[in-house]
């Protein structure tokens, strides 16, 4: 987070990634001298599914969740298998689940399904580990490149809802410099929940999202002071700060 002390000292920054993410978030915003505050809006939650049967060329996973959700004795059959993750996130937890042969896919679907064109061969037969709630950008250029790839929905994503009362006791009166949004269904429920109280945004507060998309589901007077990530990430979203 180059670049701080020109931007904002001490500023408070809403954090409205899930746990465990969440926490692993605020602890690198108060290493650059920021003041997060938690406020997850969803929660992940396992599901039980069967693999289809086999044999597959290779997996693929767009979120470092399919991996917190999963049984490791599970996965022992396809550990021998190349993974194609998504990003450097998710590609580390692949790792650490065991994966030796990871390749990350440059950080967005798009860039993932073209690193997948071209490394296997056509109608190779893939195994997608996903989430339930998701965008069919993916599926839909693999389908393009027709790469037989078959999803299995390994966990789901629920919104988690907080009272007025709660609400005020989480985020006090001092108002954000910054309110860190993940995906769309952060910034729809952080303006459902929002309408509960008076939030604490003035008209210095900074919405980070990480894509165009994000910063489409949120009002007018917030997109106004909406940045959007140069990279759908999370080194994307820091970034921004330099822009505070």
């Amino acid at each position: 987070m180059t670049g701080r002390a020109h931007a904002i000292s001490l500023g408070r920054v809403l954090v409205t990634r899930p746990q465990p993410a969440g926490s692993e978030t605020a602890a690198r915003l108060v290493s650059g001298g920021y003041e997060p505050v938690l406020l997850p809006l969803s929660r992940t939650i396992a599901l039980s599914f069967a693999f289809p049967e086999g044999p597959f060329a290779a997996l693929t996973v767009t979120s470092a969740n399919a991996f917190r959700h999963l049984d490791m004795e599970r996965l022992k059959l396809f550990l021998g298998l190349p993974l194609f993750a998504v990003g450097q996130g998710t590609a580390q937890a692949a790792r650490k689940a065991g994966f030796g042969h990871v390749i990350d896919g440059g950080g967005d679907a798009v860039r993932l399904a073209a690193t997948m064109q071209r490394e296997l061969p056509a109608q190779a037969r893939i195994l997608y580990l996903a989430g339930r709630v998701r965008q069919p950008v993916f599926e839909d250029e693999m389908k393009a490149a027709k790469l037989d790839m078959h999803a299995v929905d390994v966990y789901d994503t629920e919104a988690i809802a907080y009272t007025s009362a709660a609400l005020r006791n989480a985020l006090g009166d001092t108002p954000f410099a910054a309110v860190m949004l993940y995906s769309g269904v952060a910034a729809t429920s952080l303006v459902a929940a929002m309408r509960e109280i008076e939030p604490p945004f003035d008209e210095k507060t900074r919405f980070l999202c990480i894509s165009a998309r994000v910063a489409g589901r949120l009002p007018p007077v917030w997109r106004a002071n909406a940045l959007v990530a140069d990279h759908p990430d999370e080194e994307g979203l820091f970034r921004l700060f330099a822009k505070l």
